[in-house]
């Protein structure tokens, strides 16, 4: 607050001025010349392609997007501190409209797999084997996931995933991830293993609880452009974590499983996904002890 007030005092009294809080300095100083950096910097946070305006808790079905309405986020970085109507800025560049940021949110916010106002809340237990799992009112057993990265993008970076099922349950989990080490793709495995728990339980409905809304976009929205692309984005390069997501989604095929995505927002004392993220990162420690054998 105190930077915010004296960058005020900078601006007050001349006609015209303004003052803008950016991702990176570049944007700024690109800002100050005039150009046009700033959109292309705001396309570099992973959750850019805004469809889950309200910040609510809701729950997403698959959708029949079009292989053209796909996008990807350049960066592998978590979600940054930006506005939503720079974000909408954004993806109005990236999807090449001229819509304005009201117009465009209203679009988003009506299309299939926008996150429905409705909280999950656990209702009761239900015994599966010889394990209890959380339900909601629809019978759907709760999992939720996250994942971690230490360094995310730089040298020696860390990552895990952790998965939350309900207090010391035995199917929760906090593992360092395989292949890439980013942040994203241990929000996805953190999936496949809930997906993968669900089925060897032979649990038919399950409600995945994530704060990426680059993986339910991915899930619900861009897979199916991906696909039918061989794999390949509009540019002609590969989907970023190709492996990860062609295992997410040949688990997902599976017709006796009724998956439900589930978006909440982060740090916002959701217990689930508060013992998501602890899991998560410590299964960031653990890759660091066991591949960079330091201790974090």
């Amino acid at each position: 607050m105190k930077i915010n007030k004296e960058c005020e005092k900078q601006v007050k009294g001349f006609k015209g001025a303004k003052y803008k809080k950016f991702p990176t300095r570049s944007a700024a100083e690109d800002f100050i010349r005039g150009g046009n950096a700033i959109e292309n910097e705001i396309c570099n946070f992973q959750s850019t392609n805004k469809r889950f305006l309200k910040g609510c808790v809701g729950d997403v079905t698959t959708s029949s997007a079009k292989p053209d309405e796909e996008f990807w986020p350049i960066s592998d970085e978590k979600e940054g501190d930006i506005t939503e109507n720079d974000l909408l800025h954004a993806l109005a560049k990236v999807e090449g409209t001229s819509k304005s940021p009201n117009r465009l949110k209203r679009k988003l916010d009506n299309e299939p797999g926008s996150a429905k106002i409705r909280k999950i809340e656990p209702i009761g237990v239900k015994q599966v084997g010889p394990y209890e799992f959380q339900i909601n009112e629809d019978g759907y057993i709760l999992a939720y996931t996250d994942g971690s990265c230490f360094n995310n993008g730089g040298k020696n970076a860390c990552a895990g995933y952790g998965v939350y099922f309900g207090d010391n349950h035995p199917l929760n989990v906090a593992e360092p991830v395989t292949g890439r080490v980013t942040n994203n793709v241990g929000e996805i495995q953190a999936a496949i293993y809930a997906v993968k728990t669900a089925q060897k339980m032979g649990i038919n409905k399950l409600c995945i609880s994530t704060d990426s809304q680059f993986l339910i976009n991915a899930v619900t929205l861009w897979i199916k452009g991906w696909k039918a692309k061989n794999w390949h984005l509009k540019s002609g390069d590969r989907v970023k974590n190709e492996v990860d997501f062609k295992e997410l989604d040949n688990l997902l095929q599976d017709e006796s499983l009724d998956v439900k995505w589930n978006y909440v927002k982060a740090h916002k004392g959701i217990k689930g996904n508060e013992m998501a993220d602890k899991l998560a990162k410590t299964g960031a420690e653990i890759y660091k002890r066991v591949f960079l054998g330091k201790i974090y």
